[in-house]
C-alpha cells in the first residue's frame, strides 16, 4: 500500500505543472491590461484569434474564448502598441450600435470577432451572420446580422440561441 501511495504521488508536480500552464493559456483578458505593451499582452494570453487594424494607427486582438462562443474579448492598442482598452465585445449595447445599410462585413468582423456560423437566405438575397451571447447576462441568445451580395449590413435580429432550444437535435 505504501510503496503504491509514493508511486502516485510522483506524478503530482508534474500534474499542478501541467495544469497551471493549461489555465496560464485560458487567461481573460481585463483592464489590467491597460497601458501594457503587445509583448506583454501576448504573454499573458497567448496569441489572438483575429487581429484588425483600428483608425490612427491602432490594433484590435480579438479573444474568443470558450466553446460557446458568447464571449469576444477585444484589446485595442493604439499606434505606439500599447493597450488602451480592454471590452467583451458581444453585449445587447454593442450589437445596438450596428449601422444598417452602412456598416459592411469587415466592420462587423473587427467588432465582433468570428460569426459562430453563416447561413445564405437566398429567397431575399442576404446571408446571416450569427453571433451568439448572453443577452442581459443570462439568456443564451443569438443575434444574426444580415448582409447584401455587396457586404453591407441591411437587418439584424435576435432570438434564442437553437443550440439551447429542444426539439429536433439540430443545433449546429
Amino acid at each position: 500500500m505504501r510503496a503504491m501511495r509514493k508511486s502516485s504521488l510522483r506524478w503530482l508536480p508534474a500534474a499542478i505543472a501541467l495544469s497551471a500552464a493549461l489555465l496560464a493559456g485560458c487567461a481573460t483578458p481585463d483592464a489590467s491590461l491597460v497601458g501594457a505593451d503587445r509583448a506583454t499582452v501576448q504573454s499573458r494570453l497567448g496569441a489572438s484569434a483575429e487581429r484588425h487594424p483600428l483608425a490612427g494607427g491602432g490594433e484590435r486582438w480579438l479573444y474568443p474564448p470558450g466553446g460557446l462562443q458568447q464571449e469576444v474579448w477585444a484589446v485595442d492598442f493604439d499606434a505606439t502598441g500599447r493597450v488602451t482598452q480592454v471590452r467583451q465585445v458581444r453585449t445587447s449595447e454593442n450589437f445596438a450600435r450596428v449601422r444598417i445599410g452602412v456598416d459592411t462585413e469587415a466592420d462587423i468582423r473587427r467588432e465582433f470577432g468570428p460569426p459562430r456560423m453563416t447561413q445564405p437566405y437566398s429567397r431575399v438575397g442576404l446571408v446571416g451572420w450569427m453571433f451568439p451571447y448572453l443577452e442581459s447576462g443570462i439568456w443564451n441568445s443569438e443575434m444574426v446580422i444580415y448582409f447584401d451580395p455587396q457586404g453591407i449590413v441591411r437587418r439584424i435580429e435576435n432570438g434564442p440561441d437553437p443550440r439551447f432550444i429542444g426539439g429536433n437535435g439540430d443545433r449546429r
